[in-house]
């Protein structure tokens, strides 16, 4: 169904899963979400020339660290495994990787480049769905898209909870004058300004390859 949906709308299912901070499976939006509010309160303190704070705790380097490697990590999996199935297609594009060897990417073109950005998308962000013109049932995506998902499920647990146990080590500072206030309208567009700024310089050029390019060409 997915790979019958015209460029744009393909490019939107792609979006989601690349900026994997929306609500939808247990967890999933929410952790990398936190993720993002942690360099948002960062980067809004360093701005407004005050202390980092969330929830009454000091956010300092090693925070940064961990979330600014997380942040980073969904969008190298996803480009690094396109950029790999990209190579390797045009090296082996057909014996070799399934048990009846065929072609095993049946769209060429743009849209043969978005349904492999899809796969490492959907592995990356546990979503599971699939552009179906691709013939992924063979060892190479089958391993490739399971370490993909392997590598963005654990990591982006583990980064949060470290983060959390850094926070609680820390002594609870009292609010002041000082503090930057995290329940506002202008902190909220400032996560927002956060997620897409990261998404956009990310992902545009692999979209501007994929589902912007089929679009212009139709």
């Amino acid at each position: 169904m997915h790979d019958s949906m015209m460029p744009f709308t393909g490019l939107l299912l792609l979006l989601d899963m690349m900026i994997n901070a929306f609500y939808g499976g247990v967890g999933v939006g929410l952790l990398n979400y936190f993720v993002f509010l942690i360099i948002a309160v960062f980067i809004s303190g360093l701005m407004v020339g005050r202390t980092p704070e969330f929830l009454g705790k000091k956010v300092e380097a090693r925070e940064m660290k961990i979330a600014t490697l997380i942040a980073l990590l969904h969008p190298f999996l996803i480009l690094a495994g396109t950029a790999i199935s990209s190579y390797v297609l045009v090296s082996y594009p057909q014996a070799g990787w399934s048990v009846q060897p065929a072609n095993w990417l049946n769209n060429p073109s743009y849209h043969g480049f978005s349904e492999m950005l899809y796969e490492y998308a959907s592995a990356s962000a546990n979503n599971g769905s699939g552009f179906e013109g691709l013939a992924d049932n063979n060892f190479f995506w089958n391993f490739s898209t399971g370490l993909v998902l392997i590598l963005g499920r654990s990591l982006p647990i583990a980064g949060p909870l470290a983060i959390a146990g850094l926070l609680a080590q820390k002594k609870q500072i009292p609010e002041g004058a000082g503090t930057l206030q995290t329940d506002t309208g202008t902190f909220g567009l400032m996560t927002f300004a956060v997620i897409f700024i990261i998404a956009a310089l990310a992902f545009f050029p692999a979209l501007a390859l994929g589902p912007l390019a089929e679009y212009f060409s139709m």
